[in-house]
């Protein structure tokens, strides 16, 4: 991976400020506080706990790996938890560009949040690739977030994936925290006190477990698939947790309609897909978005009479057409962004 050129001045000051002999008497001037850390040094820093699920991280700072030493926390989390913003700032590069005219989709995705006191937390291995796939064609960035984007503490900016050289790895957060000379300091200690004090996530009873559900299965993992299928526009039956003949076949439409294998069982790819929908539901599709979501744009175009090209999941310029045409005909903003008022008026979540 090829990292933007950064200020990154090695200071090896006294701790104790910087001795300055002037017309013969030794004077102790001291250097503001951030010069005092040195590369690796651990810091006590406020942050936000920048995962939003269930994780589990150790110090791997000074971890050896092929590009060299680490320097960084990998916080392990499943592909599409939710990255926050670990402190308020300004987004100072998004997949290594500052403009936001160009975002880098081919390198997607990473960030850099320069805080509103000068340090800086890096965030990258977001994730790229479309719901239960490893296709490298999703992008793992929030809705709205940009170069020089303000976000607050706690805000959802992206999603954890395996993109860049974590290709066949596990899915991770690769956390970086620099103090304001640009010198990468620890995380660990930081990030621990963060986790303590973050707000417990409460378990979903479909995603967070590993059950392999299937017809004649009963439970609260039932019951939350039939409310998610629902949801997406397939009909379950009654959202009673059990999984009878309607819900079979609700599973069964969903996995042929996103190219699964269509065989009633809802295993960990059928979960991978069924969650990616919903964690970007609600985001803004426009010309050159991927994925599910847009695959379920153009079925629902295609059923109210509009030609969005073929459903392959790929926004191009017939899909473009579409939105207009339906956009026109239905006396809302002209514009080809598909957002809360187009989706409400295609019946999208």
């Amino acid at each position: 991976m090829e990292w933007p050129a950064l200020s990154m001045r090695r200071l090896r000051t006294p701790r104790l400020g910087v001795l300055v002999v002037a017309i013969g008497l030794l004077v102790s001037v001291p250097g503001p506080a951030h010069a005092q850390n040195q590369t690796g040094d651990m810091v006590s820093y406020a942050l936000e706990f920048p995962v939003r699920g269930e994780n589990h991280f150790r110090d791997t700072f000074w971890a050896a790996r092929s590009h060299g030493i680490h320097h960084a926390t990998d916080i392990m989390a499943a592909k599409g938890t939710p990255v926050v913003a670990a402190a308020s700032g300004t987004i100072r590069y998004l997949n290594w560009s500052t403009r936001a005219d160009n975002l880098n989709p081919d390198r997607c995705c990473s960030l850099v949040i320069k805080h509103d006191d000068g340090w800086e937390t890096w965030y990258l291995h977001l994730n790229n690739d479309t719901a239960g796939t490893d296709d490298g064609q999703g992008w793992g960035i929030a809705d709205g977030i940009l170069p020089g984007t303000h976000v607050d503490a706690g805000q959802l900016v992206a999603w954890v994936g395996d993109s860049g050289n974590a290709e066949g790895a596990s899915p991770h957060l690769h956390f970086e925290l620099r103090d304001p000379s640009g010198v990468i300091v620890n995380p660990y200690e930081a990030l621990r006190t963060a986790a303590e004090a973050a707000p417990p996530v409460d378990g979903d009873p479909l995603f967070d477990s590993a059950r392999v559900l299937r017809k004649g299965d009963r439970g609260d993992d039932v019951e939350r698939l039939q409310e998610v299928l629902g949801q997406l526009d397939f009909s379950p039956g009654p959202v009673d947790g059990i999984f009878g003949p309607a819900t079979l076949g609700a599973v069964l439409a969903f996995q042929e309609r996103y190219g699964l294998a269509a065989d009633g069982l809802v295993g960990s790819a059928t979960r991978a897909t069924l969650q990616g929908l919903l964690s970007s539901s609600g985001e803004t599709l426009r010309l050159a978005s991927r994925g599910p979501e847009v695959m379920l744009l153009q079925d629902l175009l295609n059923g109210r009479g509009y030609d969005p090209g073929p459903i392959d999941g790929i926004f191009g310029p017939l899909t473009l057409d579409a939105v207009l045409a339906f956009q026109s005909d239905e006396g809302l903003t002209i514009d080809g962004l598909v957002g809360p008022q187009t989706r409400s008026a295609l019946g999208m979540m």
